[in-house]
């Protein structure tokens, strides 16, 4: 066994310890010694180590390990929290330090997820940095100061958001597991800017209570992990939910490749890589066909004229407690709340009538394909130089969340697969399937990341 357990998966760290090879002490004091041990760049992962927590958690696990009574696979793992998760004893935060004055105080309880995860043996060792309030795509936190990207480490470049901690934490081996909150891209971008595993659940899979919400039509509970095997075990676990699905009839799966999106904006070497990787899923089996869904492309139009749902619920949420205090949170996050302030009833009344009529045509495509298949982004992080002009940062901010957002506002659920290159390390797949298919989704997932 290699002790650096940081190039180990959650899985394999699981195997270690079914088999009593390693028990949860060493697993948390290694990855207690990275952080420590870690730059300050790196450090920024996390906001709070629950340190004295984690190893009451731990030995307990080992106590269980010992009597051959481990509670599930992944008893004696330890896991990270964004800080938008309560944790009794340590009230979320959302990346604020006007929340922070206000909630430091207040007495909360375990979110719901972080119950079921201790009741399954999971060790809470962290909680991770975010973007504030968790409104912005691109990990950028005037309010609390956040890790740059660890892909693109020299270059100074955005980590994405808002899961900022969630992606670099399991990047470095800080954690092998992270949890996350997408609202419109907020665990896929940063996991795709860092070559990891990013699942967006289907809504209300995951229980959302005791999480801080940003936009309750939108937000959804979800994970970073090194691999899908990862994530379909702690999806399992959190959603109380087994996972057996299987993929047996491979043939008969089809999966719709969208074409007519942001496929477009990628450079001729991305695009051949894709198209190459389509043929290699085709020979394996699974139908492969070019689609056009118009509707990604056109609700994201709509926003950019008339604003967003999700603009307008976080204004409606968080405007008594901010709407005197904008000039103490990040001005580009203030910025994203006026302009829910200034949408009107009405104005609200035709987004959703927009959104209904184009997610029907959306579902209807499901009809013909199980699944669809398009680039997780369609660019890689820009530089932390460019994103201090505010005019940039709006484009590339806007450019980012266009590319993922149509998910979270058709309802769907979605899995983002790194492609592992050399070149372009960032280009990943996104998987795409209806509401409440997560197990199916995760299969097909598992066969393409076989294939990758």
């Amino acid at each position: 066994m290699n002790n650096n357990l940081k190039i180990y998966s959650a899985f394999y760290l699981g195997v270690l310890l079914e088999r009593k090879k390693i028990d949860p002490i060493i697993i948390l004091e290694y990855f207690l010694s990275n952080f420590k041990k870690a730059n300050q760049n790196v450090k920024l992962s996390f906001c709070k180590v629950l340190e004295k927590q984690a190893y009451k958690e731990a030995e307990l696990s080992w106590k269980r390990q010992k009597k051959n009574q481990r509670l599930s696979f992944f008893d004696g793992i330890p896991i990270v929290w964004k800080d938008l998760i309560d944790i009794e004893g340590f009230p979320s935060y959302g990346g604020s330090k006007l929340l922070e004055k206000l909630r430091k105080n207040e007495k909360v309880k375990n979110a719901r997820i972080v119950d079921i995860a201790k009741k399954n043996g999971l060790i809470s060792l962290a909680k991770t940095s975010t973007v504030e309030f968790a409104f912005g795509g691109l990990g950028l936190n005037k309010s609390c100061k956040l890790p740059t990207n660890l892909l693109y480490n020299l270059k100074k470049c955005a980590a994405g958001g808002s899961s900022t901690g969630s992606a670099t934490a399991v990047f470095s081996g800080l954690a092998p597991l992270s949890v996350g909150t997408d609202t419109a891209g907020s665990i896929r971008i940063p996991a795709a800017w860092h070559s990891l595993t990013g699942f967006k659940p289907s809504s209300g899979m995951i229980s959302v209570n005791g999480v801080l919400p940003l936009s309750k039509s939108c937000d959804t509970v979800g994970t970073i992990c090194k691999t899908v095997k990862d994530t379909k075990i702690l999806f399992s676990i959190l959603s109380n939910k087994k996972n057996n699905q299987e993929l047996e009839l491979l043939k008969r799966i089809k999966i719709g490749f969208i074409y007519d999106f942001n496929f477009n904006q990628l450079d001729s070497y991305s695009k051949k890589k894709i198209e190459s990787l389509n043929g290699k899923i085709t020979k394996s089996g699974v139908c492969v066909d070019n689609i056009k869904v118009p509707e990604f492309d056109e609700i994201n139009n709509f926003f950019n004229i008339h604003g967003s749902l999700v603009n307008y619920e976080a204004w409606r949420y968080w405007k008594g407690i901010i709407e005197y205090n904008l000039n103490l949170i990040d001005p580009n996050v203030a910025d994203r709340f006026l302009i829910g302030k200034n949408m009107t009833y009405e104005s609200i009344n035709k987004i959703k009538k927009k959104v209904k009529s184009l997610k029907k045509n959306v579902l209807k495509m499901f009809d013909s394909y199980d699944f669809f298949l398009m680039p997780t982004i369609a660019t890689g992080p820009p530089t932390i130089k460019d994103l201090k002009n505010k005019k940039k940062y709006k484009l590339y901010n806007n450019a980012a969340l266009d590319n993922t957002r149509g998910v979270n506002i058709f309802d769907l659920c979605s899995i983002s697969l790194p492609l592992k290159l050399d070149k372009r390390r960032w280009l990943s797949l996104s998987i795409i399937s209806k509401k409440n298919h997560d197990n199916k989704l995760l299969a097909v997932a598992e066969k393409i990341e076989s294939i990758l």
